[in-house]
């Protein structure tokens, strides 16, 4: 049976296995979207789910701490996390949908889309690793951890192995899944466009 779909895909003519190439890469990067879909959908919903849990817990704290550096650092941590919940929502808003005209169009959306996550991934040290660890430390500071050195440099070190963790898994999901996925897409685009 393989031995028969190797002598029809050779007899066939490069029109033909250009279209046969085509139908391959668009099913292929049909599977890789729909992946990679899933994927930034649990990122977002575990962002979703420590922002639930992080309003709620500051907000206590905004209002039993007495420090006021810490009730200070409080509320701007809510709307830190306010401001992620937004910046993952708008990131959202480009995602193509499955009713386009043309699959090109379809395409060139995804493409879009791939390149705004991209984006919000390679500039997270600025939007989510600098303000969180800024935040936290002067919540810290605020509780009078000041006033002893040990227990200062244990949330300095925290902060910045978590912020050197985070910045390291996005770079690689960036290599790892977004930039092979948008070469994908440049492939198929060039195909579609430039069908000889």
């Amino acid at each position: 049976m393989e031995e028969e779909l190797i002598k029809i895909w050779q007899s066939s003519s490069n029109q033909e296995r250009i279209k046969f190439e085509k139908s391959r890469l668009m099913l292929n990067l049909q599977t890789s979207l729909d992946e990679i879909h899933k994927k930034i959908q649990y990122r977002d919903l575990r962002e979703y789910i420590a922002i639930g849990i992080v309003i709620p817990v500051f907000a206590y704290y905004a209002y039993s701490v007495p420090n006021l550096l810490s009730k200070v650092a409080s509320f701007l941590i809510i709307g830190y996390a306010l401001f992620v919940a937004l910046k993952l929502r708008n990131a959202k808003k480009c995602k193509p949908s499955a009713f386009t005209e043309t699959y090109l169009e379809y395409l060139h959306k995804s493409k879009e889309y791939l390149l705004h996550q991209k984006q919000l991934l390679d500039s997270v040290i600025y939007w989510y690793i600098l303000p969180g660890i800024i935040l936290t430390m002067l919540f810290a500071l605020g509780l009078g951890v000041t006033d002893r050195l040990k227990p200062i440099l244990k949330v300095a070190i925290a902060n910045v192995v978590i912020a050197i963790s985070i910045y390291y898994l996005n770079k690689q999901a960036v290599r790892k899944e977004l930039v092979p996925r948008l070469s994908k897409i440049d492939e198929l685009i060039r195909l579609m466009e430039n069908p000889s």
